[in-house]
């Protein structure tokens, strides 16, 4: 399999995510009707989403050191860093998904 099916597979499964993401978002605040413990959850759950934002700003400082300090010339193209951008949002989004699904059932 080539790198761009792979990409493909990620990129499809991003999508289905965060669309399912926001469809059961929905569906749970008319079904809690936006109270204090959804509220509560929803807040832990985004603050657990954001660990892979953190995750991200290491990731990008630590490629940036390696080129700094090492001859290294590293090109990408518009489209792939769209491509990389889309793949993190679904990241993200997976992430605010599970941890919403297991403080939904802790709380």
């Amino acid at each position: 399999m080539n790198d761009q099916a792979i990409i493909l597979i990620f990129l499809i499964a991003a999508t289905v995510i965060t669309l399912y993401l926001y469809i059961w978002k929905a569906k749970k605040e008319i079904e809690y009707k936006k109270d204090e413990r959804w509220l509560m959850v929803q807040n832990k759950a985004i603050n657990t989403a954001n660990y892979v934002n953190y995750l991200l700003i290491i990731l990008i400082a630590v490629g940036d050191t390696v080129t700094l300090f090492h001859d290294t010339e590293i090109t990408f193209t518009f489209n792939r860093v769209l491509i990389f951008a889309t793949l993190f949002i679904g990241l993200r989004n997976a992430m605010e998904l599970f941890s919403l699904k297991y403080f939904d059932k802790q709380l």
